[in-house]
C-alpha cells in the first residue's frame, strides 16, 4: 500500500513539474486533433493518469478535516456539502486530462507518441509498467542508504580533519 502510495506521489510529483513545463512550449491550438489524440493513446498506454482520480477524494478529505476543526458541531452537514461539491466537481477531472495531452503532445511528435503507444502496449512495455513502482522504490531506498552511508563517511572526514587543525567537532 505505502509503495503504491509512494509511486503515486513520486508520479503527481514529475506531472506537476512537467505540467509547469508546458508554459514554456506551445499552446493547445497549435496541435492537431490526431497529434492530441496519440497523446490521449500513449498516456492511456503508459498509464500515467492512473490515481489521479484520487486527487479529489484527497482535497475533499482535507476540506472536511480543515472545516471540521473549525465547526465539529457541523461535521454531519460538512461531510454532506463537502461530498456534494465532489461530485460536482468531477467533470473537471478533465481538465487535467487535457493539460497532460498538452504537455505530451508539445515533448513528443505523433510518431514519437505512436512508438509511445506501441511500446506501451508490448509485452516488455507492460512489464516495465508493473514494475517501476518497485523499481522506483527500490531506487529511492538504495539512495536513502548510500546518502546515508556517504553522510557519515563525510562527517568523520570532516573531523578528523578538523582536529589536525585543533579543532575538535
Amino acid at each position: 500500500m505505502i509503495s503504491r502510495i509512494s509511486s503515486r506521489l513520486a508520479l503527481l510529483g514529475a506531472t506537476a513539474v512537467l505540467v509547469a513545463g508546458l508554459t514554456t512550449g506551445a499552446s493547445a491550438e497549435t496541435y492537431t486533433k490526431e497529434h492530441l489524440a496519440a497523446a490521449r493513446a500513449a498516456i492511456a498506454a503508459a498509464k500515467v493518469t492512473e490515481g489521479f482520480d484520487e486527487i479529489l477524494i484527497g482535497v475533499a478529505a482535507q476540506t472536511k478535516q480543515v472545516l471540521v476543526r473549525r465547526a465539529p458541531a457541523a461535521s454531519t452537514q460538512i461531510e454532506e456539502v463537502t461530498n456534494a461539491v465532489a461530485l460536482e466537481l468531477v467533470p473537471r477531472r478533465g481538465e487535467l486530462n487535457q493539460q497532460i495531452q498538452e504537455l505530451w503532445a508539445g515533448r513528443f511528435t505523433k510518431e514519437e507518441l505512436d512508438e509511445i503507444t506501441r511500446f506501451y502496449a508490448s509485452p516488455v512495455g507492460q512489464k516495465f509498467t508493473k514494475e517501476i513502482p518497485a523499481i522506483g522504490q527500490g531506487i529511492g531506498m538504495a539512495a536513502q542508504v548510500w546518502q546515508k552511508k556517504i553522510g557519515e563517511e563525510m562527517l568523520a572526514k570532516v573531523r578528523a580533519e578538523m582536529k589536525k587543525r585543533g579543532i575538535e567537532l
